[in-house]
């Protein structure tokens, strides 16, 4: 989008300010506005800072989302097992999952491959 081509009232309905304002639009409600922040801290979602107020572009947002229905969930198990035959998180912290999935993902290739070797 051009910043320029769009009038003030065109980019202001599109922003979301405020974490209660960003979980209501990603969650429907504004009680899970402690996710949007945790999830600002360890992601790459489209959400900024101006000041102390967080605020995202809806349309960046519906992006992102779309991006990520996309990924097949087929790369998301064989970036698991590299992590887990790797011994290291980074490849999928480097994909995108925060420290915890990443952990969660690990230890259940690992779980899995632990039962495989016994069959």
């Amino acid at each position: 989008m051009d910043l320029k081509s769009e009038s003030p009232d065109e980019y202001g309905d599109d922003v979301l300010v405020g974490g209660a304002a960003i979980a209501e639009y990603l969650f429907g409600s504004r009680e899970l506005r402690r996710k949007v922040y945790y999830l600002e801290e360890t992601s790459k979602l489209p959400i900024f800072r101006l000041g102390s107020m967080l605020r995202a572009r809806k349309s960046l947002l519906s992006d992102y989302i779309k991006g990520q229905e996309r990924r097949p969930v087929k790369l998301l198990q064989l970036q698991a097992q590299i992590a887990a035959l790797s011994g290291t998180i980074d490849p999928l912290e480097q994909a995108g999952f925060d420290a915890a999935e990443a952990r969660h993902l690990m230890a259940e290739r690992r779980k899995e491959l632990k039962d495989m070797s016994r069959r």
